[in-house]
């Protein structure tokens, strides 16, 4: 009964975690009512991007040392609070860049991989779709907060007010959930893998040089799509309602495709399913600025761009595991994980810079199509995984 009250804690967290996936909903208000420019609203985003991933740097190994409680619970507190902060700040986009895009994703940098890395140490024959349970959390958030964040700017209410309120919430669940968190006992299928891991050796490993391959095009594509889908719709002379409509649809198969491919990790090897996910990513924004025409293909982009970036943050994690083992699992894929502070500071201010000076997105999507199809190969030729154990029934025993 534990490890499934491990795993429901796991996915509340997520889901006030993955409040950033919401940014696009409060572009505009931040736009029209204290002069932000889209360049600098998605300065904000990417930087925190970059402050996340530092942190989950640092909190990956916390973890290793001290288990999940504390680093979560100290990052939860941290983001709940920025958030708040956020509310006070008057709009001014230093203040606005210190609290949403530094602090808060700071905390989550903090918290991000000790729900998901504990998740699969208590299920340790579905590291897979334990993954994708657990990471669903930050899609589902996108999902509640862009509704909630819609619904509430349309009956006029301050786009400051709302993050205040947030931050309220976001403090009172996290404080509790957090403390739940707690490793299972080890046992003997927990030292199959060694242990010490040399982070800078790490860089020499195929490996894991096959996975950063793969991983980065696909968090840079991922990221773009969701820090500019409602501006990047408003572009194309798509309605306010339906561009703001696009951050929901999006953040509903990003929920989606992490359970999808949670299940397709565990009935396919890893590199099979990682190589579907980056062929889709590459044929998705590729064909993105010449197949838009409509609100129909603008829902079907979203929906594809949600489904593939979900693929980001289930199969690479659950590979590591495989791959490294799950006692060194947090320290291996932060280290992983540090490609995607690169690739929200550089891909959405890029993106949102490339629409100030042309008036359009297209070259920043053939920019990251070009880099998505590139990564399709180099993963193929560089990747070259250990066949993963597979459990037969009397080796190990079954976690309880």
């Amino acid at each position: 009964m534990r490890k499934y009250i491990i795993l429901i804690v796991a996915l509340l967290i997520n889901l006030c975690m993955g409040a950033a996936y919401s940014w696009s909903t409060f572009v505009p208000a931040l736009k029209e009512s204290y002069g932000l420019t889209t360049a600098q609203t998605q300065v904000i985003f990417g930087t925190g991007s970059l402050a996340a991933t530092i942190l989950i740097f640092l909190g990956g190994r916390i973890q290793d040392r001290f288990g999940p409680r504390i680093p979560a619970f100290l990052g939860g507190i941290l983001f709940g609070t920025s958030y708040i902060m956020a509310g006070y700040s008057g709009g001014s986009y230093v203040d606005l860049l210190l609290f949403i895009g530094i602090l808060a994703p700071s905390g989550v940098g903090l918290c991000y991989l000790a729900p998901i890395s504990c998740a699969i140490k208590w299920f340790p024959d579905h590291k897979s779709l334990a993954t994708g349970i657990a990471v669903a959390g930050y899609g589902g958030s996108a999902i509640i907060i862009s509704q909630l964040g819609e619904h509430l700017l349309a009956r006029q209410l301050d786009v400051l007010s709302i993050f205040r309120y947030l931050g309220f919430g976001f403090v009172g669940i996290l404080a509790v959930t957090t403390l739940f968190l707690n490793n299972p006992p080890q046992t003997a299928k927990d030292n199959d893998h060694p242990v010490k891991i040399n982070t800078l050796s790490l860089f020499k490993d195929r490996k894991f040089l096959g996975l950063l391959c793969g991983i980065f095009p696909g968090l840079c594509a991922g990221l773009m799509v969701i820090g500019n889908i409602k501006p990047f719709g408003l572009s194309l002379n798509i309605g306010t309602a339906v561009a703001g409509a696009a951050v929901t649809i999006l953040a509903i198969f990003n929920t989606c495709g992490r359970l999808i491919w949670g299940f397709l990790g565990s009935a396919l090897e890893g590199k099979k399913a990682i190589l579907i996910s980056l062929v889709s990513t590459a044929v998705v924004i590729l064909a993105a600025p010449f197949a838009i025409n409509n609100n129909t293909t603008f829902y079907f982009f979203a929906m594809m761009a949600g489904f593939n970036y979900s693929s980001c943050l289930v199969l690479y994690a659950a590979e590591v595991a495989h791959q490294y083992g799950t006692e060194k699992m947090a320290t291996v894929y932060s280290t992983l994980f540090l490609c995607n502070g690169v690739a929200g500071f550089v891909s959405p201010p890029l993106a949102g810079k490339i629409f100030d000076a042309t008036g359009t997105y297209t070259p920043a999507f053939l920019l990251f199509g070009a880099i998505s199809l590139a990564s399709v190969f180099l993963f193929h030729l560089i990747y070259k995984p250990k066949k993963p154990k597979r459990v037969e029934a009397g080796v190990y025993p079954p976690r309880l």
